[in-house]
């Protein structure tokens, strides 16, 4: 922590550094912000290693976006950038299979592949109507129902209330039924 500029506000900082563009000021902001981003990380990734990595990559991000925005709330936008990597982290490490693909099947009987890709295409369906989600609700309708989160482990990890995660899965959920109907007869319409 530089001590000549520990007594400037956030909002001091950020309008300096966008003066000044110097990163002595983003550099600051950063270590206010150290120990709260690992504590994200950590809630996140599980390990220190890999959240001490992840703060790492997060400034690293900061120092190359921040020049492309006016930031407002810089805690709560570096906050977004720290979640979203966190959950990409996880995301590209889950390598998971479905319990319905660890099925036995005797070698002498020949496996339904129609029914497979039917499967396949509906699980990658589900992902692309994530995707269109709005943020807050693909956040909570991921957590709730792909990472098996509470309500209230959700709240507290994103700073909800609890009647806004209850919400946000709510709408959500239906958000993503529409969408995915709306995918299958876009589908349909085209064979």
């Amino acid at each position: 922590m530089n001590h000549k500029l520990q007594h400037i506000t956030e909002a001091g900082l950020l309008a300096l550094y966008y003066k000044e563009r110097d990163n002595v000021y983003v550099g600051e902001l950063l270590s206010r912000y150290t120990l709260r981003l690992l504590g994200v990380c950590m809630k996140y990734l599980k390990d220190e290693d890999d959240a001490r990595d992840m703060v790492q990559q997060v400034f690293e991000k900061v120092l190359a976006e921040l020049g492309k925005y006016e930031i407002d709330n810089f805690g709560g936008w570096l906050y977004r950038i720290a979640q979203n990597a966190c959950i990409s982290q996880i995301r590209a490490q889950k390598q998971f299979v479905a319990e319905e693909y660890l099925v036995y099947v005797p070698a002498d009987v020949e496996p339904d592949t129609r029914q497979f890709w039917e499967k396949e295409q509906q699980h990658e369906r589900l992902q692309l109507a994530l995707e269109q989600l709005k943020p807050d609700q693909k956040i909570c309708v991921s957590l709730f129902f792909l990472q098996k989160m509470s309500y209230q482990q959700i709240a507290e990890m994103h700073q909800y209330d609890i009647k806004e995660v209850k919400s946000y899965i709510q709408n959500g959920k239906r958000n993503l039924r529409l969408i995915m109907e709306q995918m299958e007869q876009a589908e349909n319409v085209r064979k």
